[in-house]
């Protein structure tokens, strides 16, 4: 940008402490020099300090300039600059800015600053020229030119520093992001590591037991009373590994957010029932004393009964492990209130007189791992998982829990729960239809499809013991084939694992109902896999299949439910 015609006499002003150079030549090439200096700046002035007076020797916008006119009716050489700043910052400075912008362009404040230093920055935000993405960012300095003149002078300049800001910015907002992220995966990895820590002890303590009592069960081979007693122990520990695998899995279904709930109508009385039941041993065993006091009506509700019962289930279990024998569990149930809407409030209490929680674990015993020191010293097996899954059911169900505890005084959890009463109450239940026996008459053939050896070795044999025939394949596509190559109706049942390496469970059954005989239509077909939760029952389902059996099975389960697969079959096929 070309300079003002007062070029030359700018430059002999603009040189701080030097003697100018005669002749024009001279003082044309200072001007070209200051130019190029100040090509960085949208604005130069010299400023008269005692005067006010302020001289433009480069305008890239004209904002001071245009209220310089403004107010000398045009003007601007008569202009104070001490009166033109404020009037700038009225309108071209962010409000936020404002207060710091006027309280450093102040002439006593300028002055104090230019007695103590060679030059004085300041940066504010502007909404001269402002664009969508925000404000644009400004640095003004004002430096004196320390010459001998008349009255002492500084030369004041503003400079668009948004582009630079803005770098900075996105570097900082980019090293703490990894900063961040380095410190959420340093504390995930401190987290990780005290899990596995943990969880190796706990799965490792009913490991342990499994392999320790197997191994006594083969050398006790042909004493029947002992052999009984390390199986039982056996059976122990496996149910004990078995629900730490559950609560791993469940937590990560409620870090994921695939919760699912399902409203079925039950009678809260006999899902307390069952869930007494799977403790009544261990209670017994530890000769613990156990009170119900169940005020429920006979009215049924819609609840999700595996998850309500898993909430009880957490709550009992710990106060069956962390009560000594001896000692008292009281149960209590009762519906606090009816709404209009037909919705019910259940409160559930479950309280021991154990060994108590200390004020500080009560602060943090819903977080996931967590466990007292006490607990892991006395020995007790558990992933520190079961209140939290408990705390996110409820809070995915709508209820709460509150806890009352006083070390070596016992606990009591109390669940708050609103639960829809079931509309005219539960349907009329079917009369049962004689079951048939299918087993030990030979006649039955069953396709099992299982990949790993050692899982269709125990299915064949628990089968074979049952009285089927069974033939095995190692993929979903070598079941397909078999199927296709049989004639017509040969088989009567299939047992289906899910993931296999070829083809899995889901794509096998697809195929097969694909074949489109009458006979694979019928087909009934089982899953037999390690997908346990509720939304791969659907998946199953959803793919052809008739049922869902998760491993490890009950032995019983599975019997009974082949037996009515093919009991239905041959009923709707006759």
């Amino acid at each position: 940008m070309p300079l003002p015609a007062a070029a030359a006499e700018a430059a002999s002003e603009l040189a701080v402490g030097e003697a100018a150079p005669a002749g024009a030549e001279d003082d044309a090439r200072r001007a070209q020099v200051i130019a190029g200096l100040s090509v960085n700046f949208t604005s130069i002035y010299l400023l008269g300090l005692d005067t006010g007076a302020m001289r433009p020797y480069r305008l890239q916008n004209r904002y001071l300039q245009d209220i310089a006119e403004e107010l000398t009716g045009g003007e601007s050489a008569r202009a104070d600059w001490r009166s033109v700043l404020p009037v700038y910052a009225e309108r071209w400075v962010v409000p936020e800015d404002r207060e710091r912008f006027l309280h450093e362009t102040a002439e006593a404040q300028l002055r104090e600053h230019l007695a103590h230093a060679q030059k004085y920055v300041l940066d504010y935000r502007s909404t001269a020229g402002a664009g969508a993405e925000g404000p644009v960012y400004m640095s003004l300095s004002v430096v004196p030119t320390g010459g001998a003149g008349p009255e002492p002078c500084a030369v004041l300049s503003f400079r668009d520093v948004t582009e630079e800001t803005l770098r900075v910015q996105r570097e900082l907002a980019a090293r703490l992001r990894t900063e961040m992220e380095l410190e959420r995966e340093k504390h995930a990895n401190e987290i990780k590591s005290s899990f596995l820590f943990n969880i190796s002890h706990d799965i490792r303590t009913p490991m342990n037991a499994i392999m320790g009592f197997s191994d006594l069960a083969k050398r006790h081979i042909h004493e029947p009373e002992r052999l009984r007693d390390y199986l039982d122990k056996v059976d122990e520990a496996s149910r004990q590994l078995l629900a730490l695998i559950d609560d791993l899995l469940e937590m990560s279904h409620i870090s994921y957010g695939r919760i699912e709930l399902k409203a079925e109508p039950c009678a809260l009385r006999e899902q307390i029932g069952m869930v007494l039941d799977l403790f009544r041993g261990h209670i017994e065993e530890k000769q613990l004393y156990l009170e119900q006091q169940l005020d429920l009506p006979e009215d049924e509700v819609l609840v999700d009964a595996h998850r309500f019962r898993r909430i009880l289930s957490n709550l009992l279990s710990n106060a069956v492990k962390f009560t000594p024998a001896g000692g008292r569990i009281r149960i209590t149930a009762r519906q606090k209130q009816v709404s209009e809407s037909g919705y019910a409030r259940y409160t559930f209490t479950v309280e021991d007189n154990g060994i108590g929680m200390t004020e500080e674990f009560m602060h943090r015993m819903y977080a996931a791992f967590e466990r007292e020191e006490s607990s892991t010293r006395a020995g007790k097996i558990g992933t520190g998982l079961g209140l939290s899954i408990t705390k996110n059911l409820l809070n995915v169900m709508g209820g709460s829990i509150s806890v009352r505890s006083r070390k070596g005084e016992g606990t009591a959890f109390t669940v708050d729960l609103p639960l829809k009463l079931a509309a005219g109450g539960a349907p009329a239940a079917e009369k049962p239809e004689e079951e048939q026996d299918f087993r030990a008459n030979g006649e039955h053939r069953i396709l099992l499809v299982e990949d790993i050896e050692i899982n269709r070795l125990l299915a064949e044999t628990i089968l074979e013991g049952a009285g089927f025939l069974v033939e095995s394949v190692p993929d979903g596509c070598d079941a397909v084939e078999a199927i296709t190559r049989r004639q017509p109706w040969y088989y009567d049942l299939v047992l289906m694992d899910i993931q296999m390496p070829v083809m899995n469970g889901y794509e096998a059954t697809r195929a097969i109902r694909a074949i489109g005989r009458p006979d694979t239509n019928s087909l009934p077909i089982i899953a037999l896999s390690a997908n346990a939760h509720e939304e791969d029952k659907r998946q199953s389902l959803d793919s052809g299949m008739n049922n869902h059996i998760a491993k490890p099975f009950d032995v019983a389960h599975l019997i009974t439910t082949v037996n009515e697969h093919i009991a239905k079959r041959q009923r709707r096929d006759a």
